[in-house]
């Protein structure tokens, strides 16, 4: 089962129950893969330079996605956070 969710100025997602699944986990998910599912930033990330890991600042500092504003940079955030567990694992 899928409900929306409005979380205010920050935008909406979704909440997600899914009966007897107890855990999620992106270890077999490669950057790459992520960053398709955020097919709205694919025009800026065009404009990223060779080998960016559109981290932003201080990683990438030249990534195109720092440029974008309003709900394309709150996607970009989003995408950044899942970057970012991918990294840890």
């Amino acid at each position: 089962m899928a409900l929306p969710l409005q979380t205010g100025s920050e935008g909406s997602g979704w909440v997600i129950d899914t009966p007897g699944i107890r855990s999620f986990g992106l270890a077999h998910i490669q950057p790459d893969d992520v960053l398709l599912a955020f097919a709205d930033l694919a025009a800026a990330i065009h404009d990223c330079p060779r080998g960016c890991g559109h981290m932003g600042p201080p990683a990438d500092p030249e990534c195109a996605l720092d440029s974008l504003s309003g709900a394309a940079a709150r996607r970009t955030a989003a995408a950044r956070r899942l970057l970012g567990v991918l990294r840890e694992t």
